[in-house]
């Protein structure tokens, strides 16, 4: 197959990972700089091997078999082995349902999940993509990488979720060295109203951040005096998970009971 057009494909591919919503041809054409004739092609081709599905007249999204892939490269480096005892552990630990998460070129993913047994509960669906700028995750993950964090701040448009999302590049900015400073990232209602998502980060043996122990419950159940404690659970669940990868002990930000505190305090300010 003509190499340039394989790239294409898999310019198609990373841009449907982004906009977990779908796109329409016209949309995805243009935004990659890439005919009509082209782009529709090529995504025939690809929902004929199930790699992309119609969502609707003429909007495209990701299809069965590009979730199965994605899933088999995690597994391939043996992530979602290595971090299942610590996740489930974590899971009994907080009562929350607890998820490993993963980027995935330009975007965030959850790979794994492990449930708790709580009545009103939050259950991402895997493989699901994560906004980088309006999820603990997605923010998490941009805030520890240079490429994907300039991808934020220079984007010609930020989807405002809800009244909460973060959308002005100078408090993204801000919100990004607080994260590498905390440790830690908090969504509280900014993809969700209500839900709060907290992640912490899974270091690899290159000191590289690209994955990450995520939790998300109701607003009410983390609340003020609970969430130091969940807070510190996730990040010695990551930081274990860290030193399995290899990572370096000096390179793991593990956070206790107290720290959170004192950070959260900062985060909320007054109130």
């Amino acid at each position: 197959m003509n190499p340039a057009r394989i790239d294409r494909a898999l310019a198609i591919l990373g841009y449907l990972a982004e906009h977990q919503e779908g796109s329409t041809l016209k949309r995805l054409s243009e935004d990659l700089g890439l005919p009509m004739s082209s782009a529709h092609d090529l995504l025939q081709t690809l929902v004929g091997l199930d790699v992309v599905k119609m969502l609707g007249p003429r909007t495209y999204g990701l299809g069965p078999r590009a979730v199965v892939l994605a899933l088999s490269i995690v597994d391939s480096v043996d992530l979602r082995h290595v971090s299942q005892p610590y996740l489930a552990e974590l899971c009994e630990e907080i009562n929350e349902n607890t998820y490993l998460a993963v980027r995935s070129g330009a975007g965030v993913v959850y790979a794994d999940r492990h449930e708790a047994g709580q009545t009103l509960s939050v259950v991402m669906k895997l493989g699901g993509q994560r906004p980088l700028h309006g999820s603990s995750v997605g923010k998490l993950m941009a805030a520890h990488n240079p490429e994907l964090e300039q991808r934020v701040l220079q984007a010609a448009r930020l989807e405002q979720f809800t009244p909460r999302t973060l959308v002005d590049r100078g408090e993204l900015r801000k919100e990004f060295s607080a994260i590498r400073t905390r440790g830690y990232s908090v969504s509280d209602g900014e993809s969700v109203e209500g839900i709060l998502g907290v992640a912490t980060p899974i270091v690899d043996a290159a000191g590289t951040v690209n994955a990450a122990v995520h939790v998300s419950a109701p607003r009410g159940r983390l609340s003020a005096d609970r969430l130091p404690f969940v807070v510190a659970a996730m990040s010695n669940a990551a930081a274990r998970i860290s030193r399995q990868l290899g990572a370096a002990e000096d390179s793991v930000p593990s956070r206790d009971i107290d720290e959170v505190r004192v950070f959260e305090e900062q985060r909320r300010g007054p109130e």
